[in-house]
């Protein structure tokens, strides 16, 4: 039966599916910006306020916080990072999760690398081919960048 209550649960899950990339966006700004290094160096959980003190003296640049934050919200939200109220000072800390330790630049087990090339532009391109090429019988690599993929590496 549809009733009203299907239709808006199915609408959401459209919604849900249509903004899954920004689950790899910020995944990919954690890991541009070295978050999982700076709670790691840090040897403890760490406050926004100290993420942003060890951002700013690695950068020349003004910060958003209030995105920094919601950027935290999501990849917590997401299990890649923890976040829970420090007792001693009644302030929001952040630690790492056996995911977030994949992404340690440090690591032998390190992803990062690995996130940066899906997720970047070169790479993302093709996947708006995929319904031309499904029709026309291509690939979307090459319909994307006008060459496969080994003859542009």
């Amino acid at each position: 039966m549809d009733t009203e209550e299907e239709r808006l649960k199915g609408q959401a899950e459209i919604w849900e599916h249509m903004f899954a990339f920004v689950d790899s966006m910020a995944l990919k700004c954690a890991v541009e910006l070295g978050i999982p290094d700076i709670i790691n160096s840090h040897g403890r959980p760490v406050t926004m306020s100290e993420i942003i003190d060890s951002l700013k003296t690695n950068t020349s640049s003004s910060l958003n916080a209030d995105y920094l934050t919601r950027v935290m919200r999501l990849l917590v939200h997401k299990g890649l990072f923890t976040s829970q109220v420090h007792q001693e000072n009644n302030q929001l800390v952040y630690d790492l999760t056996r995911s977030s330790r994949w992404l340690l630049k440090d690591s032998k087990f390190n992803l990062s690398p690995l996130v940066l090339f899906e997720t970047s532009p070169a790479t993302q391109k093709p996947w708006q081919y995929l319904g031309k090429c499904v029709q026309e019988n291509g690939f979307p690599f090459e319909s994307a960048h006008g060459c496969g993929i080994w003859d542009l590496l």
